[in-house]
């Protein structure tokens, strides 16, 4: 696989810088036509720059070349910290997923030695501080911590990107999402970030679950010379964690010289954290984890997360402060909840053991049928067969 650098381009649109950077992305076998990955920035915030080194780029395709048993050839420097990273990166996915994901080589014309924060800054507070941002449970809660709590450092900026879990096309959801979140954090003192991405188009190969997490990481290293540190939410808590995309022991690996990447709040569950969200009325009506449909901030209600959140605020007794469900929470709608992976089956144990814990017994009774159904829709498919 070989990256190479395409022309930068960066716009003013009214208020906004709008930058754009791509790279030519040529695949050794398979598909030998060259393709252009590009990620897309919206901001105003006139000091926000974003890098033309193309080390975002070979982060993103990290486990699409050791898939294909690619080794990636960069036409370009690349950071001795994201090189040194991207090789202990690989030692783990591979550990995880020896048949899958092999090692490969990193091939950069040149490795980049990185100012240390002493040398390019007088004191860290000279640099900002952000967090990924998708308008979900576990970014709401990293956004209100880290902007209202004790925690530091402070946040001074969000990410929200286009082109993950919700498609380029969903246009009008997309324009009404970063409306309401761009004033939630102007409110908030922060600045917004919107970015959009086609990363999807060159990781079909690799399950979203695993290349997600390097996808985020490469779009915050477009920035690592304005941030001091990058907060990536939770998605489960330590203990729980399977082998997945973002994770404690693989977010902090790719960190540079002037930027560390962070893992956050683990220590709290959905419905704790949900629980410290429901506390701040700015959040109300707000929270959005539906992802697939043309629905705006609206949630459709019926998917297994719509249905595992509702669950939650359900236990929390705060379902009227987030009244942004298409279709209201039912017995029938928790009992039929397929649990089929992994993950679905950890968050309802999760769930009834908050729910039991808080004297809800009929959730979590419908919990644990779902769950019973499972087993033996399971069983008898393996019977036969």
């Amino acid at each position: 696989m070989l990256i190479s650098s395409l022309p930068s381009k960066t716009k003013l649109e009214s208020s906004q810088k709008v930058q754009h950077r791509s790279a030519r992305i040529t695949f050794d076998s398979g598909n030998p036509q060259p393709s252009d990955l590009w990620f897309q920035f919206v901001s105003t915030d006139p000091e926000l720059l974003a890098s033309d080194h193309l080390d975002p780029f070979a982060v993103s395709l990290l486990l699409v070349g050791m898939k294909r048993k690619e080794a990636i050839r960069i036409n370009g420097s690349l950071s001795r910290s994201v090189y040194e990273g991207m090789k202990k990166y690989q030692e783990i996915y591979h550990e995880w997923f020896p048949d899958q994901f092999h090692l490969i080589e990193i091939l950069p014309d040149s490795l980049r030695e990185e100012p240390s924060y002493q040398s390019k800054h007088e004191s860290l507070e000279s640099l900002g501080s952000a967090a990924a941002f998708s308008g979900g449970v576990d970014s709401f809660y990293s956004f209100l911590k880290l902007a209202h709590g004790t925690e530091s450092p402070k946040l001074t900026h969000t990410l929200f990107m286009a082109g993950f879990d919700m498609p380029l096309n969903l246009k009008d959801s997309i324009h009404q999402l970063t409306s309401t979140y761009s004033k939630l954090m102007t409110d908030s003192g922060i600045s917004f970030v919107t970015g959009s991405t086609n990363i999807r188009k060159f990781v079909n190969s690799v399950e979203w679950t695993n290349a997600h997490g390097q996808a985020l990481i490469a779009s915050a290293l477009f920035f690592e010379s304005h941030w001091q540190s990058f907060t990536i939410p939770s998605s489960y808590t330590h203990g729980s964690y399977p082998k997945w995309g973002t994770h404690p022991s693989l977010d902090p690996l790719l960190s540079t010289s002037t930027m560390k990447f962070k893992h956050h709040g683990a220590e709290k569950n959905r419905v704790s954290k949900l629980e410290w969200i429901a506390q701040h009325p700015e959040s109300f009506h707000k929270v959005r984890v539906c992802w697939i449909q043309e629905l705006g901030l609206q949630n459709c209600g019926v998917c297994e997360k719509c249905i595992r959140t509702q669950l939650a605020l359900q236990i929390l007794d705060k379902n009227d402060n987030y009244l942004n469900f298409e279709r209201k929470l039912t017995r029938k709608a928790i009992r039929s909840l397929s649990q089929r992976t992994y993950q679905g089956r950890l968050f309802a144990w999760e769930l009834i053991k908050e729910a039991l814990s808080r004297w809800k017994f009929g959730v979590a009774f419908d919990l644990w049928y779902s769950l019973i159904a499972r087993r033996i829709r399971y069983t008898l498919k393996r019977l036969s067969n």
